[in-house]
C-alpha cells in the first residue's frame, strides 16, 4: 500500500471507531423501530470492517505493492489533495461545532465522486446533493434527529 492509502484507511478507521464508540449512548431499538443509536452503530461496526477487510488484503498483497512502490518513488507528493483535504477537516469540524453534518458530508460526496470516481462535476453535484437529502430524510425526518 502507498503511504497516502494507509494513512487515508487510517483514518477512516479511526472515524469508524468514534462513530460507534460515540453511538453505544444512544438508543439502539425499543420493541417497535430503531433508535438513533440503530444506524451510527451499523455504519461504524460495517465501516471499521471494511477497513479491517482492505488492511488484511493489503497487507496479503504487500509483495506486489511493494516492487509497484519502487517504480513510482520519484513522483512528488499530491500537495492539491492534502490541502483540500486538510480544508474538507477543517470545516467539517466548524461545520459539526455549529449543529450541522450536512455541508462537510455534501462537501466529501461531491470529491470522491468527482475525483475518486471520475464522474463529471454534475453528476458528482447531484450525487451529492441526493445523497445528502437522503441522509436528511432519514435523520431528521424519519429519526427526528437535529442534523442542521
Amino acid at each position: 500500500m502507498k503511504t497516502t492509502e494507509i494513512i487515508f484507511l487510517a483514518i477512516l478507521a479511526a472515524f469508524a471507531a468514534s462513530l460507534s464508540i460515540g453511538s453505544i449512548d444512544l438508543k439502539y431499538a425499543d420493541e417497535f423501530s430503531f433508535g438513533p443509536g440503530f444506524i451510527p452503530m451499523n455504519v461504524g461496526i460495517l465501516l471499521l470492517a471494511c477497513c479491517v477487510f482492505q488492511a488484511l488484503k493489503s497487507f496479503l498483497k504487500g509483495r506486489q505493492a511493494k516492487t509497484e512502490d519502487q517504480d513510482h518513488e520519484g513522483e512528488a507528493p499530491n500537495i492539491a489533495g492534502l490541502v483540500i483535504t486538510t480544508g474538507i477537516i477543517i470545516v467539517g469540524i466548524a461545520a459539526m461545532a455549529l449543529g450541522s453534518v450536512l455541508a462537510p458530508i455534501f462537501a466529501m460526496i461531491v470529491l470522491l465522486s468527482w475525483r475518486v470516481a471520475n464522474h463529471p462535476i454534475a453528476n458528482s453535484l447531484f450525487v451529492g446533493a441526493a445523497t445528502t437529502a437522503v441522509i436528511y430524510v432519514i435523520f431528521a425526518v424519519w429519526l427526528n434527529l437535529p442534523v442542521i
